[in-house]
Parts: structure tokens; C-alpha cells; sequence
């Protein structure tokens, strides 16, 4: 029996599809086309995180370790927990094999389908989030570090400035939300350059803040460079967007099967995320009951602990990733387990001695970096 005419179109459509993708496929795994991906956000994460040393100098410079940058760090911790836990990594590592293969199985109409649906959860989620992050500030943020302000006799006034400045930079992790989103479909696209600029846009709003805002406006002014920041985040990323061919739905989409994988694939990766925020936030407890800078100081330790991070194991592993998803997509699980295993070893290679290098070189490069104001 001959199938319905508009069946057969249907599948003459799907299979021309997917051979058009299957050459793509083939072309963004060639080696060269990798090793240019992982040059590029290599690139942009070494600028972006040179950016961000200098964004702690600068910082640094402008306030030091005063008692007014703690209650800073401290209201940058709600924000970013909201980031971290609806739109961080975990998004786009749990959306880019989703994408990939619903694209490959479906066509792209239905990709596109699958990331507007995405973006859009996301999106309210975090409004949401965040809007309750907003009234309950007054009570979160004195339980994140009890000790501010206690040895100089000023804890209320620090904690008042701390809600503050946490009520200014919720702004952060609504642009964040999309701006996050925006870089998981760009890089399933294999498109890196915009996703490579934007942290770069991020560490100079924050320098914009320290630099000249805090000039007239004190700490309220670095507040307002969080979100200036990651205004430019998102915004460098809209272009591009629309040059890959991003079609958006208003539609939740909430019940479809790829929602619920992206869903589903995200939890493992929250825990760990959460796990990581839950350690600074620990960190910083007990660090506001030594003195009012040590909260400043520990922030700063941790910007520089987590260099090689930054420049080695999350530029490599960003480039990678996308290459890792098609893999799986296609069933290829030998190339899989071979490109995992290459990965690992580039990253170890490079970060251990990087690592080592830090520990024996602590002291002189914490002088380096923060002597004029930390």
C-alpha cells in the first residue's frame, strides 16, 4: 500500500534534511573546525579573564578590603545563586545535546521550537526567582554572613547596605537568564565568537563601575556595574542569534518530551553547582566573624584560586562540548569515548602545572595583583 502523498513528502523532506545536516555534522567535527572552535573561546576566555584580573584590581584599588566592598561581596552571592542554579552551566550543558539531536531527528524547525520553549521557562523562572529573592532580602542576606559589620559596630548599617546592593544587582541574573541561554544555542550552533565576547562586556561593566561609577556613587556604583555588565552579556549575543536563524515561539512548551529531557538532564548538574555555591557561602559565614575585610579578602582568594579554571578547563571544555553532544547524537560512542579522553588529558596537562604554579607562587602574585588596594 503507497503512503499518503503528504506522508511521503513528509519523508522525502526528513531524509533531505538530514542528509544536509549530516554534511554539516561531518564539517564541524572535522578536526581543524575543533581545533579553530577551541582556539576561539580559548582566546576569549584568556581576554575575559584577564579582564577579570583587572577587574579586581580595580576593585581592589577603589575599595581595598573595606567593610563596604564585604557587604558587597556578600549581596552578590543571592544573585548569582539565582544565576547559577536556573541559568548557569548547567542550562546549557543540559540543553546543547537535547538541541543537537532533536535537530538532527526532527529538522530544525523543531529545534528552534525546543530552545524557545527553554528560554522561555527560563526566563520566568528566574523573574520569579528573583522576585522573591527581592522581598525576602532582609532576611537572606543577614543569615549569609552575621558577622558583618560586628567588629566595628556597624552590622546593621552594613546589612542595610547589603540588601541594597543585592535589590540592584537582581537585575544581573534576569539578563543573565537569557543572555545564558542565548550562548547554550549559539554554541550547539557552533557559533563562538559572540558567546567568546560577551564575559568580556561583563568585566568591563564591572570595571566601569569601580572605576568611574564608584567615583559618585561608592559601592552602589560597582552594584550598578554587575548590571550594566550583563546587559552587554546579553545584548552582544541578539545578533547572532538571528544570523544562525533563531526563530522565537511564545510558547511554554512545557509538556514536550525535549523540555522535559532538558529538565531532567539539568538536576544532576544543579546539585553540583549548588554544592560549589553552598562551599563559598560557608566560607564567607564563618570568615564575617573574623573581621570586617576578611570577607573581601576571601573573595578575592577565590578569584585567584580559580584562574586555571577559567582559562584552561572551561575554555577547552566549552569548545568541546558541542562536538561531544553531535558524538552522541550520531550514536558514535567510540569517537565519544575517544574525544572525552582526549579532552581530560588536555585539561589535566595544562591545569595541574598551572595549579602547581599558583600554589608555589601564591604570595607573589597576590602581591602583584591586589597590593595597591587589597
Amino acid at each position: 500500500m503507497m503512503p499518503p502523498m503528504s506522508e511521503g513528502r513528509e519523508h522525502s523532506r526528513g531524509a533531505r534534511w538530514r542528509r544536509v545536516a549530516g554534511a554539516v555534522l561531518r564539517r564541524a567535527l572535522s578536526p581543524r573546525s575543533v581545533a579553530g572552535a577551541a582556539g576561539l573561546v580559548a582566546t576569549g576566555f584568556i581576554a575575559s579573564r584577564l579582564l577579570g584580573l583587572l577587574r579586581s584590581v580595580a576593585i581592589a584599588d577603589a575599595f581595598g578590603t573595606e567593610a563596604e566592598l564585604g557587604a558587597y561581596f556578600v549581596a552578590f552571592r543571592v544573585p548569582d545563586l539565582v544565576f547559577q542554579l536556573l541559568a548557569g552551566a548547567a542550562l546549557a550543558s543540559a540543553f546543547i545535546p537535547v538541541f543537537s539531536r532533536v535537530v538532527l531527528d526532527e529538522g530544525e524547525d523543531e529545534g528552534w521550537r525546543l530552545a524557545s520553549s527553554v528560554l522561555n521557562l527560563i526566563s520566568l523562572a528566574t523573574f520569579v526567582l528573583a522576585a522573591i529573592a527581592f522581598v525576602l532580602a532582609p532576611l537572606v542576606v543577614p543569615l549569609l554572613a552575621p558577622g558583618l559589620g560586628e567588629e566595628s559596630g556597624r552590622a546593621d548599617e552594613l546589612h542595610a547596605l547589603a540588601v541594597e546592593l543585592t535589590r540592584v544587582m537582581l537585575l544581573s541574573p534576569l539578563m543573565f537568564g537569557i543572555s545564558g541561554m542565548l550562548t547554550g544555542i549559539l554554541n550547539g550552533r557552533q557559533h563562538f565568537l559572540a558567546p567568546a565576547i560577551a564575559p568580556l562586556l561583563y568585566n568591563l561593566g564591572i570595571i566601569l563601575g569601580a572605576v568611574v561609577l564608584a567615583e559618585h556613587w561608592g559601592v552602589h556604583g560597582l552594584a550598578w556595574g554587575v548590571v550594566i555588565g550583563s546587559l552587554g552579556h546579553l545584548v552582544v549575543q541578539v545578533p547572532a542569534l538571528w544570523a544562525v536563524g533563531m526563530r522565537w515561539r511564545p510558547s511554554l512548551g512545557a509538556a514536550s518530551a525535549g523540555v522535559r529531557e532538558v529538565l531532567r538532564l539539568m538536576g544532576p548538574r544543579v546539585i553540583g553547582l549548588a554544592a560549589a555555591q553552598v562551599n563559598l557561602v560557608v566560607v564567607m559565614f564563618f570568615a564575617s566573624f573574623v573581621s570586617d575585610e576578611a570577607i573581601s579578602a576571601v573573595n578575592f582568594a577565590f578569584l585567584v584560586m580559580l584562574l586555571p579554571v577559567g582559562v584552561v578547563g572551561m575554555a577547552i571544555s566549552t569548545a568541546a562540548f558541542p562536538t561531544l553532544a553531535n558524538l552522541g547524537a550520531e550514536e558514535d560512542y567510540e569517537g565519544l569515548g575517544s574525544a572525552i579522553d582526549g579532552t581530560l588529558r588536555m585539561i589535566l596537562f595544562l591545569t595541574v602545572p598551572a595549579s602547581a604554579g599558583l600554589v608555589l607562587l601564591a604570595d607573589p602574585t597576590v602581591r602583584l595583583l591586589l597590593q595597591r588596594g587589597a
